[in-house]
């Protein structure tokens, strides 16, 4: 970056920005700690739009209310209470999560990020989401639409930077509003396309870089011989 950025603008825009447009979920609560349910409903948000999944959010914990409970389900099971959400192998994965936590943690969700990597499904943004969410510790949660609206904002290119950048931008104490502020930000104003740059809080100072999302670079898991490993990869796909 060439430019200097003032963290508290940024938390303060965000912010009351959220106050005034953010969606509202029931997932979306200060009185919903348990890490169950967020780890589960950020596994049911992948590649998913979250109005879908609200639509069967209550179904699905009214008849697993436990991991113990999703671990003794089928995979048939779970699917036909997801069904409307699609990505079939989502039941599948679900079950064998479930499973890992029982046999490897004794039913308690980690809450370490090398323990949630482990588990199946569990990349650094949903391990992110729950430490955040679930175990109230603040913590930069980033996703693909994150990275986007990152990299249109500070010209950061790989994961890992744009990481530290809101590590420094994050605030102290509503840093779970903050997050959901930069992921709505994400997917209802800094679109992939035709971003509504009038409407974004951050516009007055975005310098709109435009950079070549073969540019990006995304962190992925690796496990080997039981070890997580965390490594920078080239992301492609349709911006």
């Amino acid at each position: 970056m060439n430019f200097e950025i003032d963290p508290e603008w940024i938390r303060k825009s965000i912010l009351e920005w959220y106050a005034a447009y953010g969606r509202r979920f029931p997932w979306r609560s200060e009185n919903l700690r348990d890490p169950y349910i967020i780890l589960v409903t950020e596994l049911l948000l992948q590649k998913t739009r979250a109005e879908i999944v609200e639509s069967v959010w209550y179904h699905f914990f009214n008849k697993f209310p436990t991991i113990g409970d999703l671990a003794r389900a089928t995979p048939e099971e779970i699917f036909e209470l997801i069904r409307g959400l699609g990505l079939k192998y989502r039941a599948k994965r679900l079950k064998i999560m479930a499973q890992q936590i029982m046999h490897l943690f004794n039913g308690e969700i980690p809450s370490e990020c090398k323990n949630l990597l482990k588990l199946t499904g569990v990349g650094p943004y949903v391990a992110s989401a729950v430490i955040c969410f679930a175990y109230n510790k603040r913590k930069p949660i980033v996703d693909v639409n994150v990275m986007r609206v990152m990299n249109r904002f500070t010209g950061l290119t790989d994961e890992i930077s744009i990481r530290k950048f809101l590590d420094k931008v994050l605030p102290r104490k509503a840093f779970k509003q903050f997050n959901w502020g930069l992921l709505d930000l994400a997917q209802l104003i800094c679109k992939s396309n035709e971003p509504i740059c009038a409407e974004c809080p951050l516009s007055a100072k975005c310098p709109k870089f435009e950079i070549r999302i073969s540019e990006w670079r995304i962190l992925r898991k690796y496990i080997r011989n039981g070890q997580v490993f965390l490594r920078l990869q080239k992301y492609a796909s349709n911006r």
